[in-house]
């Protein structure tokens, strides 16, 4: 009978233990996970404000150029990029962008419009403030 009975303990305490063990190992496993989702998440916020101030410096580079009409392409890509901004959620740095550039969306397209040349003293701000807010964020 007591030999029975430390078996059976012997077995319920290997099989507490080895339960254990695959709940910590599971845990680790989890937060190794974790940390390449976080990566991505940043590298894809990265991407993004990356291609947002590819459009501004386009912008800029045709309206130093006058060349209005692409000005006013990479001037809507560039405000569609800011409103893809605003869908991936609240991050540093999103919420300043999209509160700068679209103060002024307004008189920047109406100045494309119309090809005024005063366009590039409007951009430029717009652009300066773009690559602020976009080095900062990581």
């Amino acid at each position: 009978m007591r030999v029975h009975l430390t078996l059976w303990l012997v077995l319920l305490i290997g099989a507490f233990s080895w339960g254990s063990f695959r709940v910590l190992q599971n845990r680790d496993l989890q937060a190794q996970l974790q940390n390449p989702k976080r990566q991505i998440d940043a590298l894809k916020l990265q991407l993004q404000m990356s291609e947002l101030r590819d459009a501004a410096s386009m912008m800029l580079l045709e309206l130093s150029r006058q060349n209005f009409g692409f000005a006013r392409d990479y001037s809507s890509q560039f405000l569609q990029q800011i409103k893809g901004c605003d869908r991936c959620g609240p991050g540093p740095g999103t919420q300043e962008i999209t509160r700068g550039p679209c103060r002024t969306r307004e008189n920047l397209t109406a100045q494309l419009a119309t090809a005024n040349t005063g366009a590039l003293a409007t951009s430029q701000p717009i652009v300066l403030k773009t690559f602020e807010v976009t080095r900062s964020v990581k």
